[in-house]
């Protein structure tokens, strides 16, 4: 069914002349978000929709009912939502001077969510499993499987949710978070998830925050938790990660979110993000963000002595239902930029790579669209391509690379299929200079959310 994808005899032909051919032969294509938020939002119609990588608090469940919970019963099962997630995820991975990766697995999650205790307390879980249906052991690596493409199961988020006040939330054990450097990342068969202990809150109507400390994660295809030091590449140890931030939004159109997130004795990242747009009448508007990150090791260094740092800018258009994207970061030459414990933020960040290598300077174009006013509802695409500079010589010289990436989306509208996303995706990676590798990308990922209560 889904087949090995053989490489063109003449496959490097050259990036752009590819894109270019790509946007005057068919409708405007897609781009907006760092790659691993394009799995957590449904494509936007406009700029006014995006949201930016930093969800202090996302939502929380479940909502107030109308009459409080105050039965066993109820708080367990008839106010109760039980969700089974399937997953189907096929990716082919031809790297031509290195190690082809290639894998087909199925699974997905069962998310279970009591209701609210009298409005204030709550239970959540979520079991996640992968599956190999088809994966040959030269071809290791995808992320789909674990090591040796083996299969795995594992309950990674069980939580106790309780309001304290009307503005303030505790979240206490296996959980996930939306933040810029420490994110569910889902775009395998299962994300990160942490064991953790979470206060979110607002302050007044205008600022939102969260303080959290963590001790363990669960990585994307991992059977089991460990301490975050080792996540982050210190073999055992046990040190834990803390975080504070918050998140000021002046009005609809204008944010900013600032965040510390401090591993100890590992390192510490700072971020800062920020958001404007503009809507000039119903079909056209203008956005403009920029993000700042400041990364450096601390305490015992248990992972090395680096700093380093990243700067992005981002320009997103949109007309009708297309979106134009216009991007650039760069990266200092003292060391790449570490992202640990979730997916990269970075403007520039797309299928394959990050483009957070140390000195690395890039440029991104690209196109979105959403079929609905062709009465296409569901179908969407998008196309990004990334050119990147970085240092001839030195401690920082690495290839020079382009990647052009194409995603076609279809969520299902009818009754009978809806929650049901077939997502069809193709990398390709142009990587010039001494130890260069160029990939050929393929994926089919197949996604359904099926109410079971």
């Amino acid at each position: 069914m889904l087949c090995p994808m053989k490489r063109c005899p003449a496959r490097r032909l050259r990036i752009v002349p590819v894109l270019l051919i790509a946007m005057t032969c068919s409708p405007p294509l897609p781009a907006v978000e760092p790659d691993y938020r394009t799995f957590e939002e449904p494509p936007a119609d406009s700029v006014l929709d995006l949201e930016g990588t930093f969800k202090p608090d996302p939502t929380l469940e479940p909502e107030p009912t109308e009459t409080p919970i105050t039965s066993f019963r109820n708080f367990i099962w008839n106010d109760a939502s039980l969700l089974l997630k399937p997953r189907t995820y096929y990716m082919d991975s031809q790297r031509d001077n290195g190690k082809d990766r290639e894998a087909w697995a199925i699974g997905g999650a069962l998310e279970y969510r009591t209701g609210a205790l009298f409005d204030w307390f709550s239970l959540g879980a979520s079991v996640y499993t992968s599956q190999k249906l088809h994966g040959p052991s030269d071809k290791d690596g995808t992320l789909l499987l674990k090591s040796g493409q083996n299969g795995y199961t594992v309950l990674g988020e069980a939580y106790v949710n309780a309001k304290l006040g009307d503005s303030v939330n505790l979240r206490a054990w296996r959980q996930s978070f939306a933040l810029p450097y420490v994110n569910r990342q889902d775009n395998r068969m299962s994300p990160n998830t942490f064991e953790a202990y979470t206060l979110r809150g607002a302050s007044g109507e205008h600022v939102r925050y969260i303080v959290s400390h963590a001790t363990h994660m669960k990585q994307r295809n991992a059977s089991s938790f460990e301490h975050i030091s080792e996540a982050a590449g210190a073999d055992n140890t046990n040190k834990g990660l803390s975080m504070l931030g918050a998140l000021y939004t002046y009005n609809k159109n204008i944010n900013i979110g600032v965040i510390n997130h401090h591993a100890w004795d590992v390192m510490n990242i700072f971020y800062v993000e920020g958001h404007a747009a503009w809507e000039f009448d119903a079909d056209t508007a203008l956005r403009i963000a920029a993000q700042f990150t400041d990364q450096r090791s601390k305490g015992d260094e248990l992972i090395g002595d680096f700093e380093t740092g990243m700067a992005g800018i981002k320009l997103d258009a949109s007309y009708k239902n297309a979106i134009l994207t216009l991007a650039r970061t760069t990266v200092d030459n003292d060391a790449a930029v570490r992202s640990p414990f979730g997916g990269y933020p970075g403007f520039a960040s797309i299928i394959i790579q990050d483009f957070n290598r140390a000195g690395e300077d890039a440029w991104l174009v690209g196109l979105s669209y959403t079929f609905s006013r062709f009465g296409l509802d569901g179908l969407s695409a998008f196309t990004n391509f990334v050119d990147s500079d970085t240092p001839d010589n030195g401690s920082a010289a690495s290839p020079d690379q382009q990647e052009l990436d194409f995603t076609v989306d279809y969520r299902f509208q009818d009754d009978l299929l809806e929650g049901l996303w077939i997502r069809a995706r193709a990398a390709f990676v142009d990587q010039n200079g001494s130890g260069a590798e160029d990939i050929d990308d393929y994926r089919i990922i197949l996604n359904y959310t099926i109410p079971l209560q």
